[in-house]
């Protein structure tokens, strides 16, 4: 280096300052997916239970009943639950009035279908929304391509759950799969008191 220069990097300087940029790079990548898949999840869960405790304060405020419809649609290669909607029950008709739009669940987080995470979800004790009076409703860019389970937030805010039993649904990321037999490390629990259809969420 001539006198009165200022000082530069070696080009092994710089090779090892890329590698070192690099590897720090790649190191942080999995906490980073990491602290994506948890704010998802945070997302959805806060999602549902907006959603819900919206659906019971209309069946209060209007005095009529509040159906709830939880949607398993297509998603990539498979189906899963990942969409709500309200209906308010005309009680001269009978027929469901939706309240809004179904709302969809952030990408990548799916609502478990199995029995164990999701005792909400399964057949016999949730019935099937459509009848020849309620026509299946199409959603925006999936039509009628998609089937439900539902339940009912009653005019006093009760459901019409059985009281026996714990109801509950379990979000996770879907990368894990679906109809999981334990819970993954990182969950949201959203469960609904039958009696007075209060709503309360569990987060590791």
């Amino acid at each position: 280096m001539n006198p009165g220069q200022p000082p530069a990097f070696t080009l092994l300087e710089l090779m090892v300052v890329i590698a070192i940029a690099a590897m720090l790079t790649i190191a942080a990548v999995p906490a980073f997916n990491a602290i994506t898949r948890g704010s998802q999840l945070t997302q959805a869960g806060q999602l549902l239970t907006d959603e819900l405790a919206l659906a019971r304060q209309a069946a209060l405020t209007r005095n009529r009943a509040v159906e709830v419809r939880l949607y398993r649609c297509p998603a990539r290669d498979a189906r899963h639950y990942r969409a709500i909607q309200s209906f308010v029950i005309d009680d001269d008709t009978g027929r469901a009035v939706a309240t809004g739009r179904a709302r969809f669940l952030p990408a990548g987080v799916i609502i478990d279908a199995g029995s164990e995470l999701s005792p909400l979800l399964q057949p016999e004790r949730a019935k099937t929304a459509w009848t020849d009076a309620d026509p299946q409703l199409p959603l925006p860019d999936l039509g009628t391509d998609y089937d439900a389970r539902v339940f009912r937030f009653q005019s006093d805010g009760t459901t019409n759950l059985t009281i026996t039993a714990q109801w509950f649904l379990t979000l996770h990321h879907a990368t894990l799969g679906d109809n999981l037999g334990a819970l993954p490390n990182n969950y949201y629990v959203i469960q609904i008191n039958p009696l007075n259809g209060s709503v309360q969420t569990y987060r590791p």
